[in-house]
């Protein structure tokens, strides 16, 4: 007698296991799936769950309860996050990825975010000297951000533009990091061809710490919107209003887009504030556009806000060159400030044709690189400065044909009129020097031979922007 009633008190502890496995499981299912398509099924939800449809009215009786339960497990998913602290290192890993950008966005304090990413390498790898680096807004240092203080506070980034690292730059910086630091192991925080920055690591294996890498990039973009800290990080001194707002402006400065890769970037990021230059792959094609507003600091930092808002707001509603450009004017016509003009060039490529359309007003208009290295500028229709002028202004838009090996450059005056040391302006023959300095053919080593040559031409500091745009079209 007495073993039959402990039989059945075992069966029944095995049942309502069974039945909170396949409770949890089909919640888990259920979560999974309708954030993905939240019309789903049950015959999906049980399909996705690996059980019956019959199961899921066992435990939930309708879909309506089922979307409910699920609904109510989120919220005080989403509620605890709201007080999570810095997670234990390899809490927030799971699955075929070592770390989930919706998942620890949830679960981490922005803030922190470089700890946690430092805490999941040391975990993956079973080493402890790990650090996390930044490229700063210069391109000139790798700045650490999180880790073990026995990794430098900076190394050098040969390659980089602005923040940013090309894909093809990375060779020489895992030379540079393996002869300076013997034994670490470099992963590029990479996203959409550039690397934000990187981690090392001493003696660490090095699939898992390039997964994590991936993964880290995604997460930092995201989260810099909510925090400082890496913005912080990527200065190095103080910059002035107008040029802060220049850089939050700025768009990502190495980019693949059909048909090619740009790379572009704004010196010096600390004091001016005018220029802008900026892009944006669109249905009919990718819109280009290089700026450079009247005067210096607060003013000029304003008139290349609103100039740019114009720009965008055109773009947006897949107007013509010419529109955007009349846009631009009208904007400048509106300002209360005496005179206000911006220079600009606007353009769009289109990928299938190979063509690359542009307005050219009051600026220097765009530039050929060929094949063989040789500078030739474009015989563009040039109009007068944005701003200037009367109201109803006609613009013509002028179209080339790029073919894989040739680049087109765009410059701001600021490069083009940089003091050299003998007193004599950088123009076009610095212009050309630079390029058959570059170490390669590449939009971004283009614009850092550039780079470097207009800050070695003087010891002076720039007297005005210089924005630097390369395309570089490649095979269809």
């Amino acid at each position: 007698m007495s073993e039959m009633s402990s039989g059945g008190e075992g069966s029944d502890r095995r049942r309502r296991a069974d039945a909170e496995e396949n409770i949890e499981r089909i919640a888990r299912a259920a979560i999974e799936l309708l954030q993905a398509e939240p019309e789903a099924g049950l015959e999906e939800i049980a399909a996705a769950a690996g059980v019956s449809r019959s199961t899921i009215y066992r435990h939930f009786g309708s879909r309506e309860e089922l979307v409910r339960v699920v609904g109510q497990r989120a919220r005080e998913a989403s509620d605890a996050n709201q007080s999570d602290a810095l997670r234990p290192p390899g809490e927030l890993a799971g699955g075929p990825t070592p770390l989930d950008v919706a998942d620890v966005l949830n679960k981490v304090p922005p803030h922190l975010l470089g700890e946690q990413i430092v805490s999941e390498a040391q975990r993956l790898t079973g080493v402890r000297s790990v650090a996390l680096y930044l490229v700063d807004i210069d391109g000139s240092l790798l700045l650490r951000l999180a880790g073990s203080e026995e990794f430098p506070a900076e190394l050098d980034a040969p390659s980089a533009v602005g923040p940013e690292i090309p894909r093809e730059g990375l060779g020489r910086l895992r030379a540079m990091i393996e002869k300076q630091l013997p034994g670490s192991v470099m992963a590029p925080l990479l996203l959409r061809g550039r690397a934000l920055g990187v981690l090392l690591a001493v003696e660490a294996p090095e699939r898992p710490l390039v997964q994590l890498a991936r993964q880290a990039a995604a997460a930092l973009a995201l989260a810099n919107v909510y925090t400082d800290v890496f913005d912080t990080t990527r200065r190095r001194k103080e910059t002035t209003p107008a040029s802060e707002i220049q850089q939050n402006l700025l768009p990502p400065r190495i980019a693949r887009i059909s048909g090619g890769i740009l790379a572009g970037n704004v010196l010096p990021g600390y004091e001016i504030g005018g220029d802008w230059f900026d892009y944006v792959e669109n249905s009919d094609g990718t819109w280009i556009g290089v700026a450079d507003s009247m005067g210096k600091g607060t003013t000029a930092a304003a008139l290349g806000g609103v100039s740019l808002g114009a720009f965008r707001a055109k773009r947006r509603v897949n107007a013509q060159l010419d529109a955007a450009a009349l846009a631009i004017h009208h904007t400048m016509l509106e300002v209360a400030v005496q005179g206000a003009f911006v220079n600009v060039v606007l353009g769009r490529w289109h990928g299938p044709s190979s063509t690359f359309s542009s307005v050219t007003c009051g600026h220097q208009p765009p530039l050929l690189i060929t094949g063989d290295g040789d500078l030739i500028e474009l015989g563009c229709a040039e109009h007068a400065s944005l701003g200037l002028g009367h109201p109803a202004r006609r613009f013509s838009i002028d179209r080339r044909r790029l073919d894989p090996g040739e680049r087109l450059l765009l410059l701001s005056d600021g490069v083009l009129d940089r003091a050299t040391g003998n007193g004599e302006r950088f123009g076009l023959d610095g212009v050309r020097a630079a390029i058959a300095a570059a170490v390669d053919g590449a939009a971004a080593s283009t614009v850092r031979a550039l780079e470097d040559a207009i800050i070695a031409a003087s010891i002076d500091p720039l007297e005005d922007d210089a924005t630097i745009v390369v395309f570089a079209p490649t095979s269809p």
